[in-house]
Parts: structure tokens; C-alpha cells; sequence
């Protein structure tokens, strides 16, 4: 495997950077569709569901921290410029920053210090697809309680609860026994990692909405419980996607 990475790193040495472009090109796309879809209601382009921190946090690991902070970062950045002209100071802090450093860098950064197999263990890759299948099914549902308050128009800080309740619920009754495939020494220090990489981005993400004029108690609650909620499920997802793809990243001298 090593001999395949370096035959082909030689022979394309730019391939790394045009990965790091696609998924920096794919985030925004996804990141333009949640934030224009489910931004919060009092801090514009803080989307109560994150899908992109899914493909932040595989980044990083593969293309490791400071590449995969980039992509990530970047590619946050361009979805809130394109979902509503934000550029400004309080879009870094809660774009290039939240998504390039925490949902990105820091999960690559644990990956390395804990010495996790990004592959889980798992011998057949295909085995984690009905996993996967699951965490999309989970995601979609803690979407639909978040929209559900759009009708609802419960205040804060009930409206976020809807889906801090769907998850907290759902996890059990949709994931089940989904790691049953995986090493899951590995897989629960992954998904601990995922949890505090996502909880460090919500703070900032509450740290951001604090600047743009938000006291911080309630930035706390909106958009940080929400936030928090939204990149939990969607980093979970992401996880998923290690041991899908990593060693075909790996062959063709892509990941690390």
C-alpha cells in the first residue's frame, strides 16, 4: 500500500489539492442548500442542521489538519457568502474558523493523538452502508423537527429542543445496534471526538452570533444549542464514511 501511495503521489502531485477542492466545492453546495433551507430564526446563516460537518470532518482526516482545515473552512465560508452575502466578521468566526479549525482540524488532530484506525476495523466496507443509511435517516428526522418549529414558532429555547429531543430519542430507536460491524473501541472514542469537535464549533458558533450584537446567553441557546445538535448528527454521519472509502483514498494517494 505505501509503494502504490508514493507511485502515485509522484505521479500526480496535485491530486491531494484537487481533492481538497472538491470537497471544499461540495460543502458550500451543501452548506448554500442547509443554510438557505433551515438558517436559525435570529442568526442568519447559523443552520440548525449542519450536513456539511460530515464531509469537514473526513476531511481532515484524510487530507490531514491544515489541508482539511481549507477545504472545510473555505468551503463554509463560500456556502454563507453564496446563501446571503456573508462575509463580514462575524461569518469568519462562524465559518472559516468553526468549520475549518473545530469541524475539521481538530477532529484530524484527536484522530492522531489517539492513534484511531479511521477504517474501524472493518474488513468489508459495504457492511457500515446500512449504518450509514441509518445516521441519514436519523439526520433527516432532526431536520424535519427543526422545520416543524417554523410552523410551530415556539419560542427559544423550546423551538431548539424539538431536535435535541428527536436525537436524543432516536439514536436508540434508528442507530440500534448500527457499529455491530465496526471496532468499537475505535468507533465510540470517534464518535466522542465528533461530540467535542462539534461542541467546540457551537461555542464559537455562539462566541460568533456574541460579536454580531447577541448577548450570550441567548447566543448560548440560539444558535448554540442547535448548532451543536445539527453538527453531532451530521459529524456522526461522516464517520461512516471513513471506513466506506479511506482505503481507496489511501490507494490512490489521496488520504493519509
Amino acid at each position: 500500500m505505501a509503494s502504490s501511495k508514493t507511485y502515485v503521489a509522484r505521479r500526480d502531485p496535485v491530486l491531494r489539492y484537487t481533492f481538497a477542492g472538491f470537497l471544499a466545492v461540495a460543502i458550500a453546495a451543501i452548506g448554500w442548500v442547509m443554510i438557505t433551507v433551515g438558517s436559525s430564526p435570529s442568526v442568519k446563516g447559523a443552520s440548525f442542521i449542519w450536513l456539511p460537518a460530515a464531509l469537514q470532518l473526513v476531511a481532515g482526516i484524510w487530507l490531514g489538519p491544515w489541508l482539511g482545515a481549507v477545504a472545510g473552512g473555505l468551503g463554509a465560508y463560500t456556502a454563507g457568502i453564496f446563501a446571503y452575502g456573508g462575509w463580514g466578521i462575524t461569518d469568519i468566526i462562524q465559518n472559516p474558523i468553526a468549520g475549518g479549525f473545530a469541524n475539521a482540524m481538530l477532529p484530524a488532530l484527536l484522530f492522531r493523538m489517539l492513534r484511531l484506525d479511521p477504517t474501524f476495523g472493518c474488513k468489508d466496507p459495504y457492511d457500515v452502508l446500512n449504518g450509514a443509511v441509518r445516521v441519514v435517516v436519523l439526520a433527516l428526522a432532526v431536520m424535519a423537527a427543526g422545520l416543524v418549529n417554523i410552523v410551530l414558532a415556539l419560542p427559544s429555547p423550546w423551538g431548539l429542543a424539538l431536535p435535541l429531543i428527536v436525537l436524543v430519542v432516536g439514536v436508540p430507536v434508528i442507530l440500534g445496534n448500527v457499529g455491530r460491524n465496526l471496532n468499537m473501541d475505535h468507533f465510540v472514542l470517534a464518535v466522542d471526538i465528533a461530540v467535542v469537535a462539534c461542541g467546540v464549533s457551537a461555542l464559537i458558533g455562539a462566541f460568533a452570533a456574541y460579536v454580531g450584537g447577541k448577548p450570550i446567553e441567548a447566543a448560548l441557546i440560539d444558535p448554540g444549542v442547535g448548532w451543536f445538535v445539527g453538527d453531532t448528527v451530521s459529524a456522526v454521519l461522516g464517520l461512516f464514511l471513513l471506513p466506506l472509502y479511506t482505503l481507496r483514498l489511501r490507494q490512490a494517494g489521496i488520504a493519509e
